[in-house]
């Protein structure tokens, strides 16, 4: 993990960033949905979800039952990107809003590529935030309805 720059700002994000890839057997279109269908978001991700997918638009996501995740819409691209911003309600750590998540959609008709990436991390935040964001992610990728 290293420190780097917002790819949508350009401003500075202090903490670490996290990078991960997965390969998934459908489509961009598909795929996309899966970030901004409050629906389709709680087949892979969480118990409840109140999403705005627009710029400005607020992201609340329970994950699990009890830690529930907070920020608001940067970019939705579709079907190649959606940016939003995460943190913790009740975390000092990480906090409502405090770091970026940028999900980047590329690949052909059958197949999409994933990458997402989560700037903005405080040390020692970006394992936890790796542990979590694998298991999901590999949740995604039994959800999503193959071609």
């Amino acid at each position: 993990m290293t420190n780097t720059s917002s790819a949508t700002t350009g401003e500075p994000i202090e903490g670490e960033t996290l990078v991960l890839t997965q390969e998934i057997g459908a489509p961009r279109d598909i795929v996309f949905d899966f970030f901004v269908d409050p629906e389709k978001m709680l087949r892979w991700m969480g118990t409840e979800a109140n999403i705005e997918p627009r710029p400005g638009g607020m992201f609340w996501l329970n994950v699990n039952g009890t830690d529930k995740a907070s920020g608001s819409y940067l970019e939705v691209d579709r079907p190649h990107r959606v940016v939003f911003t995460w943190g913790w309600e009740e975390s000092e750590h990480v906090p409502p809003g405090s770091s970026t998540v940028t999900i980047t959609l590329t690949g052909d008709h059958d197949s999409t590529m994933l990458e997402l990436r989560h700037d903005g991390l405080p040390g020692g935040s970006g394992d936890a935030h790796r542990d979590g964001w694998t298991h999901f992610l590999g949740v995604l990728v039994t959800t999503v309805p193959t071609t």
